[in-house]
């Protein structure tokens, strides 16, 4: 992992190993809104055929009414900017971050619990970073 990346890392695991950020990547600097709509291209048109993914809208800025209607519909705060289902194996959770990102409290919580839980979770901080995940589920999945 680069000087820069480990100062900014989450917890190793999280990224997927063979993922490198380059120079430009750094420089971009993107929202994390930017990144998420490019995840959400990319995940339209890429995700095996058997996948379903979804975004539970848990950020953003809203009225209290609604914040309180939501919290009370059962909104959670730290859930993970992505979810992918797959058939017969475990979901596939992803927070998205922009370059300098961390996550919050509430976010790590969550983090630790679905490691603890043996369910994967993953930071990821480009639409590289899901397609090493997703390659590597899909490898998995071939591989058994």
């Amino acid at each position: 992992m680069s000087a820069p990346n480990a100062r900014y890392a989450l917890k190793e695991e999280d990224r997927p190993a063979q993922v490198r950020m380059k120079a430009a990547d750094y420089l971009a600097k993107k929202s994390e809104e930017t990144i998420h709509l490019e995840v959400a291209r990319w995940l339209d048109l890429k995700l095996p055929k058997t996948w379903r993914w979804f975004h539970p809208p848990n950020g953003g800025f809203r009225k209290k009414a609604t914040a309180g209607k939501f919290k009370a519909m059962g909104l959670k705060p730290g859930v993970a900017d992505i979810i992918i289902l797959r058939p017969d194996e475990p979901d596939i959770w992803i927070e998205l971050k922009a370059f300098a990102g961390t996550l919050s409290l509430a976010q790590r919580q969550w983090r630790d619990w679905m490691k603890a839980a043996g369910r994967p979770y993953f930071v990821a901080r480009s639409v590289k970073d899901v397609e090493a995940i997703i390659a590597e589920h899909v490898k998995q999945r071939l591989a058994a």
